[in-house]
């Protein structure tokens, strides 16, 4: 029975680093990641998951509930052109030359590129903010 206990011990921190380095894997490391996956969540209308990679650092307690209904209505309008566009096919992203400053205040900008299901692509440029060690959408 010892033996046993043993073994059921060792697998059961086996299976904890496991799923613990799926969740590593799984967050998002880089600001090109944030991107595609805020679209995805958009195209899945994962209204929830896309508000969450925004900033509200710097917004003031008062104003939390008034911004965060207006990103509710970014992501509903969003999901509507996406779906206007047959759903979102891929995304393909890149990190444009910084502005002057930006580094020093941690944050990046990103291009993107968006391909629906209709054959139509859209580009946008993103701005990101460093925040607790994950990358958010700045907002201005």
């Amino acid at each position: 029975m010892c033996c046993f206990a043993l073994l059921s011990r060792n697998l059961l921190a086996l299976w904890i680093s496991l799923f613990a380095l799926a969740l590593v894997a799984c967050s998002s490391s880089s600001p090109e990641d944030v991107v595609k996956e805020y679209c995805k969540a958009v195209a899945d209308n994962r209204v929830d998951d896309a508000i969450a990679f925004f900033s509200l650092k710097d917004v003031k307690e008062n104003d939390l509930t008034q911004a965060k209904g207006k990103l509710l209505m970014i992501v509903g309008k969003q999901y509507s052109e996406f779906q206007g566009k047959g759903g979102l096919e891929s995304v393909a992203t890149s990190v444009i030359e910084p502005k002057k400053g930006d580094s020093e205040k941690g944050i990046v900008r990103v291009k993107s590129e968006l391909k629906f299901k209709n054959g139509e692509t859209q580009s946008t440029d993103w701005t990101l903010v460093q925040e607790s060690g994950k990358w958010k959408f700045l907002l201005r």
